[in-house]
């Protein structure tokens, strides 16, 4: 199922570039959006920037996170607790990437070129740092070396790059690999590691030291930003951040800036936008009934979230270390209807479970070849039986005096996960597994990813956030090579697993998936 979310704002609140914009109560969806893309007007258009700005409000937009308390923000991107959005505003991104036209906008990047074994890329020379510094291709060559002992993607695919100027950069790479892989991995980023806090662990990394331990651990308390906020006061209720005077976009912006606050979840969400405490927040899940509790000024946008309610089996669990287990798993439970309970303006639901994104799909496989895993409790039955399972007096599956143990660890905050696994494990008990729910707090449910100690897990079903997930060697490689928990592969994928599948012909092939994941990195061809 793949995610809408929502964010919230009030109407006419924000005025960017002359005109007065609809933010909303927005979601993440895999789709396109059909109300406007939060940028423009209530109809979805644009502002133009030679419009004539409107007075200065002198006000900030009041905004709160849930994932950290306000004392607990840093600001080193590499550590994931107390980074979140909470940066969006601070560092410029290199490039945006659009969803629907598949194309990045310039921005610190205002150009580039890329052809086989060469990346060319011009920058803008109006960005600066907070400090009054410019920004050159020297600082954007620091980042790349600093992302050497993180193993940063880039390297999977780029060999060498260099400054040839002050604002220009070639990156070179062998002739044969994927460039759209190439233009993923270096334009999906931001200048998030300026000089003046990075500038001693840089040093570090060209003298040949081990920095990886330090670059993880660094601390970062009062940012250099790149982007047109800058972090002004912070105390026990709220962080603050104000337009930067100095930024070449700050003319674009006639509001004071914005702050965070901290909210516990969901329901403190809807509660604080219920009573008007907050302008929005960019991303929430507001079920069936959540939007009618908020005043009409609240306004809901749906973007693309790329990532949602997956779900991800234990490859060396006694039962569903077995394909066909997985299989009867599929059949056994309705989507639909899990969607149905979550909200259907929430969710979407897979066309086939061909490992890609919903509006990637169709473009890159067709549907119409793939197994379909429409509920089907006679299949369940079949598929079960051949494997050597019956149903026991509990009316249960059970081989070997052992039934499927079917605990679907979800965190349990996530509401939007637990409400549709909840009718999965409802379905899945009728259909004869021993299944039940199990709601953990998030770091209970992460700790049980990470150790293996898990036979069914609720997951993304692709990473989110990152603008290459409607590609499919990045769709893949989630799957099959997601390290994410601290193992090469958490939920133990067989490292030469190969399995037969249809060849669209009527026949059959053997495939390896790990090694597909090669084959499409090294080929141009769609």
């Amino acid at each position: 199922m793949s995610r809408y979310d929502s964010v919230v704002s009030r109407r006419n609140m924000l005025a960017v570039a002359g005109m007065a914009g609809a933010t909303a109560l927005a979601g993440c969806i895999d789709g396109d959006a059909s109300n406007g893309d939060g940028n423009g007007g209530d109809d979805g258009s644009v502002p133009d920037p030679d419009d004539e700005v409107v007075d200065h409000a002198d006000t900030y937009f009041l905004t709160a996170n849930s994932i950290s308390q306000i004392s607990d923000f840093q600001y080193n991107p590499n550590q994931w607790a107390g980074y979140t959005h909470i940066s969006f505003g601070l560092f410029a991104e290199w490039a945006q990437y659009i969803f629907d036209q598949d194309e990045y906008h310039p921005h610190a990047v205002e150009d580039w070129e890329l052809e086989p074994g060469q990346m060319t890329l011009h920058l803008s020379d109006e960005f600066t740092w907070g400090n009054g510094d410019d920004i050159t291709a020297d600082d954007f060559i620091m980042q790349l070396e600093l992302g050497d002992p993180l193993e940063d993607k880039l390297y999977d695919f780029v060999d060498e790059f260099e400054a040839v100027d002050d604002h220009t950069i070639e990156l070179y790479f062998d002739e044969d690999t994927n460039q759209d892989l190439v233009r993923h991995v270096v334009l999906d980023r931001s200048l998030d590691h300026p000089p003046a806090d990075w500038g001693e662990v840089h040093e570090a990394y060209l003298d040949g030291e081990d920095v990886q331990g330090d670059i993880f651990g660094h601390d970062v308390q009062e940012p250099t930003p790149s982007g047109p906020v800058e972090l002004t006061e912070t105390d026990e209720q709220r962080a603050r951040f104000d337009i930067r005077d100095d930024h070449h976009l700050a003319d674009n912006y006639n509001w004071n800036g914005y702050q965070m606050e901290y909210r516990t979840g969901n329901e403190a969400y809807h509660q604080s936008f219920a009573a008007g405490e907050l302008d929005g927040v960019h991303s929430l899940f507001a079920g069936p009934g959540a939007l009618q509790q908020f005043p009409d000024t609240l306004e809901q946008i749906q973007i693309p979230g790329g990532f949602g309610l997956g779900i991800v089996f234990n490859h060396d669990d006694d039962h569903f270390g077995e394909r066909s287990v997985r299989q009867a798993f599929c059949y056994a439970v309705d989507t639909e209807s899990a969607i149905a309970a979550a909200g259907a303006d929430t969710k979407m639901e897979f066309p086939v479970q061909a490992g890609l994104t919903v509006p990637s799909t169709s473009d890159w496989v067709n549907p119409g070849e793939y197994k379909s895993y429409d509920q089907d409790h006679q299949r369940v039955e079949a598929l079960l039986q051949d494997a050597g399972y019956e149903r026991n007096d509990d009316d249960l599956w059970e081989r070997d005096g052992s039934t499927i143990d079917t605990s679907i660890v979800v965190p349990a905050g996530w509401s939007d996960w637990v409400t549709p696994v909840s009718t999965m494990v409802d379905q899945l008990s009728q259909a004869g597994f021993d299944a039940e729910l199990a709601s953990e707090d998030q770091g209970v449910w992460e700790q049980a990813l990470s150790s293996g100690d898990f036979s069914v897990a609720a997951y993304n079903h692709i990473g989110g956030g990152d603008a290459a997930v409607n590609h499919p060697y990045y769709s893949f490689s989630w799957k099959f090579e997601n390290d994410e928990h601290g193992r090469p592969n958490f939920f133990n994928y067989p490292e030469d697993e190969v399995i037969t599948i249809p060849d669209g012909n009527g026949g059959e092939i053997s495939v390896n998936p790990r090694e597909e994941l090669s084959t499409i990195a090294n080929t141009n061809d769609d």
